[in-house]
């Protein structure tokens, strides 16, 4: 079965007979055999609450016309001190040393209130969207008492770790990164975060000073602003937007800017061969409304105006100068259309370890068009193009499937520029109780790519046994299979363990702006080590990878480390 999949994606090389192709033939298949049916993972979901005893069921409350009584919110800190195993100094003190969220910042997130009509929905959207919160864990809210009509709730989040004052660093591609930072995702309890952080890469070395609180001025209604210095040019943005936070959420706006300088470089086989100066410009205005949820539907309605200019200038060093992008400056209207199903999956052990992950199943779409007018100031008459669409199916064994795609590019002088067509597909099977077979499919279709938006596959993109940017192209495949392992171990009580084997294949096709030469089908085999970082605000997932590259190539390394923190598995 993997065999196929890998001929249909590559037909290019179905009659190859190298080593990368036949090793990887055989350990997708062989994770494949992995998938087939087997006892299925207990925690994949989380179990509901017990009810209260005297609370009907949801259905019988609804049918009453119940309201809305008392609200408790109970906080609880980083560590909990009443189990046996977290009763200890060190973790007592980091409570100490933590400032717990406000009661008030809880408040504010609540899609509920006392006297309104009591909703089972409304507490399960509410409980996401404060799971969704760097600074919790997690988040429970449930009917604690019913008494004349009046439903009580009790409202429970758990608090994380939200200063990260120290070190961080990490390797992927063959490059490696490093940064000192000072960082606090709840200054002081109230939600908002605040980043002095100093970080170099492979790219740039940058001073960067962010502040962000999405409900500084009223609730749902917030800032954001940063500043940053780089050794190849500065920038700054500031923000100010009322989201579309709830799937009931009527109205909406925003008003933003953005000015950032740099330096950017082309690549093939990983080195830089040439590089030029960028500065970007952007503005945008936008207002929606919705007239809400409708039999578990929403569509969301916006127009704006918008800015986007791009200026080009060659490198100051003449061994790198290079191809140089056209300069644009678009402005004009646009306007947009989102629908959204309302249907969720609560889940656990799939992306994450041991942490409750929501998942919107329902349907969604987003198209967005906008028109480029030098009667407006721009450089050029244009149309431009956004558009998104996915989609989840829980299919039967225990299996789900997230499909989603993307359509974006302009239309000029008859002809479309930067048009890309993106899809993915990500598959997940249960395979054990601790056990979880993934899959994941990408790939891209491009046409008249901008030179400065290029498109790159290697060790910082899903090809775990290659350097960054080891191909580039216009279009390109990519296809990963993992056996995802899950433990019960939580050393020290803050990271909890997993693993992974897995395999990477992927090639791109077209043009890239060097002219370079295609090295074809990719591959590699690797195995690696997952830590659930599930006490912090930060990178929920560390890894530590080793991956084989299944290629010939002499100037790649038998084995490649990567060292890296992600959001997910």
């Amino acid at each position: 079965m993997a065999e196929s999949l890998l001929w249909c994606c590559f037909p290019s090389q179905r009659r190859s007979s190298s080593r990368a192709g036949l090793l990887t033939c055989v350990l997708l298949a062989g994770m494949g055999l992995a998938a087939l049916p087997a006892p299925v993972l207990a925690a994949a979901v989380q179990p509901a609450a017990e009810r209260a005893a005297g609370v009907p069921d949801d259905a019988t409350l609804e049918a009453a016309g119940a309201v809305i009584g008392s609200i408790t919110i109970v906080r609880s800190n980083v560590f909990d001190t009443a189990l046996d195993e977290e009763d200890k100094a060190p973790y007592r003190i980091a409570n100490r040393l933590h400032v717990l969220t406000r009661e008030s910042v809880i408040r504010k997130q609540l899609l509920f209130a006392p006297g309104d009509r009591y909703s089972h929905r409304l507490l399960e959207e509410t409980a996401r969207l404060l799971r969704a919160q760097t600074y919790l864990r997690e988040a429970e809210l449930r009917p604690v008492r019913y008494a004349d009509g009046a439903v009580d709730i009790r409202v429970e989040t758990r608090d994380v770790w939200t200063l990260n004052p120290g070190i961080s660093g990490g390797r992927k591609g063959g490059s490696n990164s490093f940064g000192l930072e000072l960082e606090e995702n709840n200054l002081l309890g109230t939600g908002a975060s605040l980043a002095l952080s100093r970080r170099t890469d492979s790219d740039r070395n940058e001073t960067l000073l962010r502040y962000a609180n999405e409900h500084l001025f009223r609730p749902w209604i917030g800032l954001t602003a940063e500043i940053n210095q780089n050794s190849d040019g500065n920038g700054g943005a500031l923000g100010v937007q009322k989201t579309f936070h709830a799937l009931d959420t009527r109205r909406a706006w925003g008003l933003s800017g953005e000015q950032l300088s740099l330096t950017q470089g082309l690549y093939a086989r990983g080195d830089k061969l040439s590089e030029f100066r960028q500065k970007n410009q952007d503005f945008n205005a936008w207002w929606g409304w919705s007239r809400g949820l409708r039999e578990g539907h929403v569509s969301r309605y916006s127009v704006g105006v918008r800015r986007l200019e791009r200026q080009f200038q060659p490198s100051l060093d003449p061994l790198l100068v290079g191809p140089l992008p056209e300069d644009r400056n678009l402005v004009g209207p646009w306007i947009s259309i989102e629908s959204i199903r309302d249907d969720w999956a609560l889940l656990r052990n799939y992306d994450q370890i041991g942490i409750t992950e929501d998942e919107l199943l329902g349907r969604r779409y987003l198209v967005r068009v906008g028109r480029s007018d030098t009667g407006l100031g721009a450089d050029r008459d244009a149309w431009w193009l956004e558009a998104e669409a996915s989609r989840g199916y829980r299919l039967q064994e225990r299996s789900q499937l997230r499909l989603s795609s993307a359509l974006s590019g302009r239309w000029e002088d008859g002809d479309s520029r930067d048009l890309r067509l993106t899809g993915s597909a990500r598959f997940y099977r249960e395979t054990g109780r601790h056990r979880l077979f993934f899959a994941t499919l990408d790939g891209q279709y491009g046409h008249n790519l901008d030179l400065d938006n290029p498109t790159y596959l290697g060790g910082e993109n899903g090809l775990r046994g290659y350097p960054q940017r080891w191909a580039a192209g216009e279009s390109f495949a990519r296809l990963s299979v993992e056996q995802r392992y899950y433990t019960d171990w939580f050393p020290w009580r803050l990271f909890r363990v997993g693993g992974a084997i897995f395999a990477d294949v992927g090639r791109t096709w077209g043009r890239n702006g060097l002219g370079t030469e295609n090295p074809g089908t990719l591959a590699d085999i690797g195995v690696g080590l997952r830590l659930s970082n599930s006490r912090s605000a930060f990178a929920r997932v560390i890894h530590v990878d080793l991956a084989i590259p299944l290629d010939s190539d002499p100037s790649l390394k038998n084995v490649e480390l990567l060292v890296e923190a992600r959001r997910e598995f």
